[in-house]
């Protein structure tokens, strides 16, 4: 069967690339060996966000009584909750499939790799042609040595979200995003939850102010996370009950399971590469051009597969961006402008610049800031912890990038991305009328705050 575009992989990146690939015009094919959606929505940002919105009730019911609401406490049902969640991530599987038919989409099921620049081939030995094949293929957890996920006692995150128990004690292993968005979790649900990095500071590899760090890592030791950081995880002994697992400065660490969240790598294995040449860096990442294509042509790549951050919405922009260019409309995508939320409690939430970053590019800048605290809407959700940060050029006023820690950051942050890739000034988001008393008011503030006009908070 002859198309002009096979997508490889219907994660978040490849799915939306062939919707969008189909309604310019084009006859596409779309290949998976599992199910839609990729790893996102079947074993990542999905079940994780909908346990976290779950678990947070378990979290404002602790808080109730302080408001003068009293109530026995949760209990907690593992399997519904489980089924709850699976129930979610069905139901947007089969939405994806809808699209996918709607749209003409040729959904074809297997494992198919490259036989030529040209010709897709499947386990099946069944073949197809090409004009163009896309490579969205993902990534994968990484393994740590000596910390295998054959072994039972070691999960990955796929594991993890699996909930098929609530150990006593759990050690992470890592402290970026995955690591301390599953700690949060497991620590509502019961764990006692440990968590080490071997970095000197959670959250390595994000542009984030040492006053985010600092808040987020009191936050989580308040609610009894236990953080090690520069403690590098070096042998696992699960020959007695439970485990034990010796660290870096003599730590040993006692769980009943341990969760290795130290990355993930790239699915560039055994999907014919090398059939076109193709040859992946020393991390497994496939090096493409400004346009998203490899060395051979008629090949491209997008997602988790080409570096960058490793976002859903990071690979479905570079699916729009390349289905576009095959219909000759040339899309600019700035990688420093794609927003990032983290999940832990409270909320991180950034996009573009954070201060310390503008200043080592050279940029001149002012700055302001806003706490949840004088937000009433904060105040009255209990939800009082947390700030509004912007960041602008000092001439120009135009806006550079913006942090929020605090509740419901990850909604928050779009506004200030619009305000960030459109390259609007500090007096855009001020002069806005916000409504009161909502959340959003606290960007709005911010941004008075760093022109100097700042009316609920003490200028300095």
């Amino acid at each position: 069967m002859q198309y002009d575009v096979a997508v490889i992989g219907a994660g978040p990146g490849g799915y939306v690339c062939a919707i969008r690939a189909a309604q310019l015009g084009f006859k596409v094919a779309l290949i998976e060996e599992g199910t839609v959606g990729g790893v996102c929505l079947n074993r990542g940002c999905i079940p994780t966000k909908a346990l976290y919105s779950a678990t947070k009730m378990v979290a404002k019911a602790k808080q109730a009584e302080a408001m003068g609401i009293e109530f026995s406490s949760p209990q907690l049902n593992l399997s519904q909750l489980a089924a709850w969640k699976q129930g979610i991530v069905s139901r947007l599987v089969g939405g994806i499939e809808a699209l996918l038919k709607s749209n003409d989409v040729t959904l074809l099921e297997g494992k198919g790799r490259l036989d030529g620049a040209h010709r897709v081939v499947f386990s099946t030995g069944d073949t197809i042609e090409a004009d163009r094949v896309v490579l969205a293929t993902g990534s994968s957890p990484m393994e740590l040595p000596g910390f295998g996920f054959s072994d039972p006692n070691v999960w990955s995150s796929d594991d993890a979200l699996l909930l098929a128990e609530i150990p006593d004690r759990l050690l992470v292993i890592g402290g970026g995003v995955i690591g301390l968005e599953l700690a949060t979790i497991y620590n509502r649900l019961g764990s006692e939850v440990t968590v080490i990095e071997m970095m000197s500071e959670i959250l390595p590899g994000v542009d984030l102010e040492r006053r985010s760090l600092t808040l987020v890592r009191r936050a989580l030791t308040t609610q009894g996370i236990s953080l090690h950081v520069s403690t590098a995880a070096s042998s696992i002994d699960g020959s007695g009950e439970g485990v034990v697992v010796k660290a870096s400065g003599e730590w040993a660490f006692e769980a009943d399971r341990v969760l290795v969240a130290i990355g993930r790598h790239p699915n560039s294995e055994g999907i014919g590469l090398e059939t076109v040449r193709i040859e992946p860096d020393k991390r497994g990442f496939i090096p493409v051009d400004r346009d998203l294509q490899t060395v051979a042509p008629g090949v491209y790549a997008i997602g988790d597969l080409i570096g960058g951050p490793m976002l859903a919405h990071k690979a479905s922009a570079e699916g729009v961006k390349l289905a576009a260019s095959f219909a000759g409309e040339q899309r600019t995508l700035d990688y420093d402008m794609i927003p990032q939320a983290i999940f832990t409690d409270p909320e991180v939430a950034c996009v573009g610049f954070s201060e310390k970053r503008a200043k080592q590019a050279g940029r001149e800048v002012t700055t302001g800031r806003f706490p949840y605290a004088a937000l009433g809407k904060a105040q009255g959700m209990g939800e009082a912890e947390g700030f509004f940060q912007v960041v602008a050029d000092a001439r120009s006023g135009r806006l550079l990038g913006a942090q929020i820690v605090g509740a419901e950051a990850s909604d928050l942050i779009s506004e200030a991305a619009i305000a960030v890739q459109n390259g609007l000034s500090l007096d855009a988001i001020a002069d806005v009328v916000h409504p009161h008393p909502t959340l959003p008011e606290g960007l709005k503030e911010a941004a008075e705050n760093a022109l100097g006009r700042g009316i609920h908070t003490i200028q300095r």
